[in-house]
């Protein structure tokens, strides 16, 4: 049984124990002292069962978790996660676990529901608490999903949208949608865009902050051009929208005056861009995946074609007249 004690000007009750020769001290945030010694016991049962079996045995979903956000990743679909999974082992938690558990927390949802809000965190959850502690990583088949036809960005729908904008005395939200349809920009990256990051001379866009690794971005010369023009509107993001409510009301804006049918961020930016690379101008996948900022190059393979990145091809696709 491990000591509790209480130490000096501290009101919580504090305990010790040693596994395998190391010494661990702790508080137990409480008065109550039977409280504390059974948080103490627990707590030394746990590390004596990780020292026999390993700390696989002992690793709660919780915990995977609370490592997971400490390292700042998405949290978007995490709440439901824990809810059902709060009382797991992550050595119990299967690929089958997983699939079951996706069709109870989203009972009346579709496959592409339940990969992206079920499989696809539960899998980085578990994998990145492997990746600390050293222990297996996990495997999850995904649901097979139906595949609909996306509208995509286009040329002449980004024509008639840049006109309209310009009309409206809005050219930073023509520049936005160009830049986004012509990088294969997040409409957060776009936003968080500063002019530090831009260098209109060697026709360049460096994203710091993106959903995986930073990358370089090739600007076309009617993009510098645009650039340009709006360079004394705002004084450090490039294009003056804080976040992507304010984008999305500005783009909802012009696309409602233009008469244009409605689209997406995504739809305008790394589907549009994807679109005019793989579907209309017959670029092949990995140099898309280099310049679109990719991870997966087979998602872009099961998206848009059935069956090292230079600034040439962006010029060749984007930069027609």
């Amino acid at each position: 049984m491990p000591d509790v004690y209480k130490r000096e000007g501290s009101k919580f009750w504090h305990f010790e124990c040693t596994v395998d020769g190391k010494r661990h001290r702790r508080s137990t945030k409480t008065t109550d002292k039977r409280l504390a010694e059974d948080i103490a016991s627990k707590f030394d049962s746990s590390l004596r069962r990780a020292a026999v079996h390993g700390e696989e045995a002992i690793l709660t979903f919780p915990q995977a978790l609370r490592l997971y956000v400490s390292d700042g990743k998405d949290t978007r679909f995490t709440l439901k996660l824990l809810d059902h999974f709060e009382k797991w082992k992550i050595k119990d938690i299967t690929g089958p676990e997983i699939r079951s558990a996706a069709k109870i927390i989203y009972p009346d949802a579709a496959a592409a529901t339940w990969n992206r809000q079920v499989i696809t965190p539960m899998r980085a959850i578990i994998n990145h608490a492997a990746d600390a502690k050293r222990l297996p990583k996990i495997s999850v088949k995904r649901f097979k999903e139906d595949k609909k036809r996306r509208p995509a960005g286009n040329q002449d729908w980004l024509k008639v949208f840049s006109k309209t904008a310009k009309s409206l005395g809005m050219p930073e939200t023509a520049a936005m949608a160009r830049f986004m349809f012509e990088t294969a920009t997040r409409i957060s990256e776009a936003c968080r865009l500063k002019w530090d990051d831009v260098d209109l001379q060697l026709g360049v866009a460096f994203l710091e902050k993106t959903k995986t690794t930073p990358r370089k971005v090739f600007l076309t010369r009617a993009m510098v051009i645009e650039l340009a023009n709006i360079r004394s509107l705002y004084p450090m993001l490039v294009f003056g929208a804080a976040n992507r409510s304010t984008a999305k009301k500005r783009f909802d804006k012009v696309i409602a005056k233009a008469g244009l049918n409605r689209l997406t961020s995504h739809e305008i930016g790394r589907h549009g861009f994807a679109t005019e690379m793989i579907v209309r101008n017959g670029v092949d996948v990995a140099t898309t995946a280099d310049h679109g900022g990719w991870k997966s190059r087979r998602l872009l393979m099961e998206t848009y074609v059935e069956g090292d990145a230079d600034r040439e091809v962006i010029d060749r696709v984007f930069g027609k007249k």
